[in-house]
């Protein structure tokens, strides 16, 4: 590495840079592959100006991965951005400023190779936060989503004309509006099939996401439920509410965070994709379908009972008429032998 170092700075030395403005070289390395050097990779060099982003250069990596822009401007209102590109998927490198004492960077930008299926993504921590006003819940979420592998995941295509997917949030489809934290993530997500998706390439390492939606909830009545959308290995609920007894979660409960929350979390266990966590807040009537149900059973109970209390009565009268007969014809026979 020092020695291509040393080959990387005496090919920017003979290009004069202080006669023609600042340059930026280095290597492309494929991470997926011991970091070894990568011919023939497309770089791309952005530049930040007065808030506007625009390319400035491109070129391709030489048979030992080395690539070198010349002739850059100086000065610290130009920020240059160098990425390089692989399957599809661009690798942005550091941020750079080259100044007239040091017109020269040297930069290493990592790739990786990519994987369509199956999804390496996991969810090492998910905290949902949820408080209910007059007709509403709003439901926060954090989720730390990893991928724990050394190749970058790019998802598959649901159809032949659908972008490649990666990850979906299966938040309840009645959702007013969702708000991401960052606006890199609230431009990629796109609502498809009553569902918030994404086909952002997911490279090696984790990334936290965070996002705000609003349900419509009736007064005195609020049920959440939402499936998993990964493999979750520590999941917190925090319900802010007045009546810390009125609300119901079907994970176990960690106790009250001061008077008005309380909080439920996942026992340590990876809880798999697609399981359905609940939370019931309030107070919930039996629908009108139920109490028709129940009145149905407790019509069919008071006619059984009283069939049953009839029947036993019928009995009763049957065997007193016959013990009746029964003993008139003793009377009658003993009345016949005395004459």
């Amino acid at each position: 590495m020092i020695a291509e170092t040393i080959l990387i700075i005496c090919g920017m030395l003979s290009t004069s840079p202080t006669e023609y403005g600042g340059t930026i070289g280095g290597k492309v390395v494929d991470d997926s592959r011991g970091k070894t050097a990568l011919s023939g990779a497309e770089v791309v060099l952005r530049v930040k100006v007065n808030g506007e982003e625009m390319v400035c250069g491109e070129t391709t990596t030489d048979e030992n991965g080395r690539f070198t822009f010349h002739k850059l401007s100086i000065g610290k209102e130009y920020v240059y951005i160098p990425g390089a590109n692989r399957d599809g998927v661009h690798y942005p490198g550091q941020r750079l400023q080259l100044t007239a004492e040091k017109p020269l960077a040297i930069i290493e930008l990592s790739v990786c190779d990519s994987v369509s299926e199956p999804s390496p993504l996991v969810i090492r921590r998910q905290e949902i936060y949820m408080r209910s006003a007059p007709g509403v819940l709003t439901v926060s979420e954090s989720i730390c989503v990893d991928n724990p592998t050394t190749r970058c995941y790019v998802g598959m295509q649901l159809n032949e004309d659908g972008e490649p997917v990666t990850m979906q949030l299966s938040i309840p489809s009645n959702f007013d509006r969702t708000t991401f934290e960052k606006e890199f993530f609230g431009r990629r997500f796109l609502l498809l099939g009553g569902k918030v998706v994404t086909g952002i390439p997911w490279p090696p390492g984790s990334c936290e996401l965070k996002f705000t939606y609003t349900l419509p909830i009736e007064q005195g009545l609020c049920r959440w439920q939402r499936p998993l959308d990964l493999p979750c290995e520590h999941l917190r609920i925090a319900v802010q509410t007045d009546n810390p007894k009125e609300v119901h979660c079907n994970l176990p409960g960690a106790g009250l965070e001061g008077k008005n929350e309380v909080v439920f979390e996942s026992s340590g266990e990876t809880l798999p994709t697609g399981q359905v966590i609940e939370v019931e807040i309030g107070h919930f009537p039996l629908p009108l379908m139920s109490y028709a149900r129940w009145m149905a059973v407790l019509v069919l109970l008071v006619l059984f009972l009283g069939g049953a209390i009839l029947g036993a009565r019928r009995s009763q009268s049957v065997a007193a008429e016959s013990n009746c007969e029964e003993s008139v014809r003793k009377h009658r026979l003993r009345k016949a032998k005395a004459a």
